[in-house]
């Protein structure tokens, strides 16, 4: 149909334009709700590990462990349920394994951003910060009708619920994940737990929201990209990044939004 005819021609043209990007630099892809559905099937799944490979996956740079999700799941699971549960129990032996190994930093890539402002929001919550104006859609969709003048995305659309987050959190906090990194908010925003991971969520390669609702941020709001430094301690005169030469989570990082 035309759906899956627009989507493999989408795919096409990203393998197309990322290919272009040097061979040294590597790239990964996380799946969204664009790539597999708001409701993620067994089917829609393996369309995506079909184009892009595994949907999740983990690796180490430089004694930071980085884990990769599909955390679609985690925003409704109703249809691939023990997939959603495969990962989970995935996600906690890798975390266990990155503490086991002394890992500097732990990072945790997904779609979703786990909360936006307070990890323990909850649609409500979302809804009265700050007025709970949300984002408006944007221009590039006004078609001069007038229909679309007062539209808005509420905030609580954009974050995963509270019931499936927590199962997450619980997991971040008891095996020190330092940071989190999310998309799909159309829009930058860095927030931090109550247990001080940091949420950094980064603006689109495409088109740009801007929720009323949200803190001012000391970044700039728009398209492009997020850079990520990070440093391991080294003991004097050691330039090895073994876990015997690191302890868990003596790590930093800094990182910044570059606008296109």
């Amino acid at each position: 149909d035309d759906c899956e005819r627009i989507q493999q021609d989408q795919f096409r043209d990203f393998k197309d334009v990322f290919g272009r990007i040097h061979p040294d630099i590597a790239v990964v892809c996380l799946c969204g709700n664009h790539d597999i559905g708001n409701r993620p099937t067994p089917k829609s799944i393996e369309k995506f590990r079909s184009a892009f490979g595994d949907e999740y996956l983990a690796f180490w740079t430089n004694g930071t462990y980085n884990i990769l999700l599909n955390n679609v799941l985690f925003t409704n699971p109703d249809g691939a349920p023990q997939m959603f549960l495969d990962q989970l129990h995935w996600l906690q032996e890798r975390l266990q394994y990155a503490n086991q190994h002394q890992a500097a930093q732990i990072f945790v890539f997904g779609h979703h951003p786990w909360f936006l402002y307070n990890d323990e929001e909850d649609e409500q919550s979302v809804a009265d910060f700050h007025g709970g104006k949300g984002s408006s859609f944007p221009r590039e969709w006004d078609d001069g009708s007038g229909r679309f003048d007062d539209a808005v995305f509420p905030d609580s659309y954009f974050t995963v619920p509270k019931k499936y987050r927590t199962m997450a959190m619980d997991l971040f906090r008891e095996y020190h994940v330092s940071a989190c990194f999310s998309g799909h908010f159309h829009q930058n925003l860095v927030s931090k737990s109550s247990f001080g991971m940091d949420m950094i969520v980064t603006g689109p390669l495409s088109m740009v929201f801007d929720s009323a609702g949200k803190p001012t941020q000391s970044e700039v709001n728009g398209r492009g990209i997020r850079v990520v430094e990070v440093s391991v301690p080294m003991e004097s005169g050691d330039r090895s990044t073994s876990s015997s030469r690191r302890k868990l989570g003596n790590g930093s990082f800094v990182h910044r939004f570059e606008a296109i």
